[in-house]
């Protein structure tokens, strides 16, 4: 029996409605490539967290969808046999081979392509675990999700917000003029996995997202892209921006409460 909602295309509106799909674009991470890798510094209660959720052995391969500068590559590479590190933006693949090499680890191969571009040339027989961390921007999830299937042997490790997108009344006002009621990220996907036969666990736990400002000038410039804020309502953001950042070793900072999900399965031996 077909599911009655259309959860991909369903899940393509939330993406559109929420202002994220310019996050689908590799363009996109290489413009704020510098930012998040210096923002990465401040994820490591959440680095540990995730670290501690995945099973990893050291014969391991593992394949990370979305690598990004490798926040969770480098660590696991000291852990396992090999990992390959799956990025579409080369600027942040730069980042990656950076702090790779300045960590002193050398067992990580780079792939500069989306999932979606990746072949079966380009990749072994399949990895022993598929992990993919606040990465999953791909437009038909459907087919994403059982690509990182097909490509593991193992385990496949999804990480992704179990909060929703905008959980703050006043912001979500400056972006869509009124409150949202979309569902966090992992529902989603969880649903999709449930229509494509396959019944995941989902482990979720609260963290502390931080994120720095150098200036107000740059928070308010940094939130209008995020959100895609029209300058008309800057005066508004600036506004809003200035009750909520909180100031601490020269920058401006926003601290929010957050839970983190972390939706996996075992492959069939």
């Amino acid at each position: 029996m077909a599911s009655v909602i259309n959860w991909v295309e369903l899940r393509k509106l939330m993406l559109s409605s929420t202002h994220r799909l310019d996050c689908t674009n590799a363009s996109y991470w290489d413009k704020c490539a510098s930012n998040f890798n210096e923002n990465t510094r401040q994820m490591s209660e959440l680095t540990r967290d995730q670290l501690s959720r995945i099973q990893l052995q050291p014969e391991d391969t593992v394949l990370e969808v979305g690598a990004g500068s490798g926040r969770l590559a480098i660590p696991m590479a000291k852990q396992v046999k090999m990992v390959t590190a799956l990025e579409p933006s080369k600027n942040m693949l730069d980042f990656l081979k950076s702090n790779a090499q300045n960590a002193g680890v050398q067992n990580i191969n780079c792939i500069n392509k989306s999932l979606e571009e990746l072949t079966l040339e380009e990749t072994v027989d399949s990895f022993d675990v598929v992990i993919a961390s606040f990465s999953l921007f791909m437009l038909d999830m459907g087919k994403a999700l059982e690509k990182m299937n097909s490509l593991a042997s193992k385990r496949v490790y999804l990480f992704m917000s179990a909060s929703r997108w905008l959980d703050d009344a006043e912001l979500q006002k400056l972006v869509h003029h009124e409150s949202t009621s979309f569902w966090a990220d992992y529902i989603y996907v969880y649903n999709i996995l449930n229509d494509l036969g396959i019944t995941a666990n989902v482990d979720i736990w609260n963290h502390t997202s931080k994120q720095s400002f150098n200036s107000l000038t740059e928070a308010v410039s940094r939130y209008a892209d995020l959100y895609s804020i029209p300058s008309t309502k800057e005066d508004a953001l600036k506004v809003y921006l200035q009750k909520t950042l909180v100031e601490e070793n020269g920058k401006l900072w926003t601290i929010r409460k957050r839970k983190a999900a972390m939706v996996w399965w075992t492959k069939p031996q």
